[in-house]
C-alpha cells in the first residue's frame, strides 16, 4: 500500500500553507486604518485586495491538502469553498488540480 507521503510532497506543501497563513495575519493588520500595530507597509485598500486573493488561494490549498490525505474532492470543496459563487467553485477546482499536479512526486515508490 502506498502512503500519502510517497505520492505527494506533503511536507513541502504544508510549509507553503503555513507561509500563506502567516501572510494572511500580516495582511489583516495592514487592512486597519486606525489602530495599526507596527509599521504601515501597504495601503489599506491594497492589503484588503491581497487578503481576499490570498483567502481564495488558501481555501484551494486546504482542499488540495484534504485530497492529498485521501478525502473526497467534492466533500472538501463543499467544506472550504463558498457554494453561492459558481465561478469560485470552478476557479478553485482548477487551482486544486494545479496544486495536486505541482506537488505530485515524479517517482512513486511502492512498498511491499
Amino acid at each position: 500500500m502506498e502512503t500519502i507521503e510517497k505520492i505527494y510532497d506533503v511536507r513541502k506543501f504544508k510549509a507553503e500553507i503555513k507561509v500563506a497563513a502567516g501572510y494572511q495575519k500580516f495582511l489583516k493588520n495592514q487592512r486597519k486604518t486606525v489602530k495599526l500595530v507596527g509599521k504601515r507597509e501597504l495601503e489599506p485598500w491594497m492589503a484588503t485586495m491581497k487578503h481576499y486573493h490570498n483567502r481564495q488561494d488558501l481555501a484551494a490549498m486546504y482542499v488540495a491538502y484534504g485530497v492529498m490525505r485521501g478525502k473526497d474532492l467534492d466533500e472538501q470543496m463543499k467544506a472550504h469553498i463558498s457554494k453561492r459563487n459558481e465561478y469560485a467553485m470552478s476557479s478553485a477546482k482548477e487551482k486544486v488540480e494545479k496544486l495536486l499536479s505541482k506537488y505530485k512526486l515524479e517517482k512513486v515508490e511502492e512498498s511491499a
